[in-house]
């Protein structure tokens, strides 16, 4: 009886934990945001659009989907980018479905030269569609590019 009583309590909590995961994972814009780069880092394939298409909405879905495939190859695929740190510096409320996040992401960038590091300011505008919020456009603000043991000249 006690070890009935047992596997019962621990159906029930393994079952509570994982409805608040699965309600809490991902469903913040900045959660949504920070998964999206990951992805983005980590495509190898074409049938990665798909999974970037998840996060989208609107105008940026319209134009991922407007790439040819050689397009999307290399920006995503082809490209020797490696993701380095995401810093969020603002979150701010639009309306209660629309949130604008200011944010930089830094990467090495092997296409652009030897170890050139690569910091993006970047806007992103995220909408909540259906409990679930999705980028709907990324502007940039400024990019910096710092090359490794770069000779200067005056």
């Amino acid at each position: 009886m006690r070890y009935k009583i047992l596997l019962t309590w621990i159906f029930v909590l393994l079952s509570i934990g994982s409805c608040q995961r699965s309600d809490q994972l991902g469903e913040d814009p900045k959660s949504r945001l920070q998964d999206y780069i990951s992805k983005s880092f980590s495509v190898r394939g074409m049938e990665d659009r798909a999974v970037l298409a998840g996060y989208l909405t609107g105008e940026a879905k319209k134009r991922l989907y407007a790439w040819s495939e050689d397009q999307f190859r290399e920006a995503f695929i082809d490209s020797k980018r490696n993701f380095v740190k995401m810093v969020i510096h603002e979150i701010k409320s639009i309306t209660p479905d629309e949130k604008q996040i200011t944010y930089e992401i830094t990467y090495i960038d092997q296409g652009r030269g030897h170890d050139a590091k690569v910091t993006s300011k970047k806007m992103c505008q995220m909408n909540q569609e259906k409990s679930r919020w999705y980028i709907s456009n990324v502007k940039n603000v400024k990019e910096l590019v710092e090359y490794k043991n770069e000779l200067s000249l005056p």
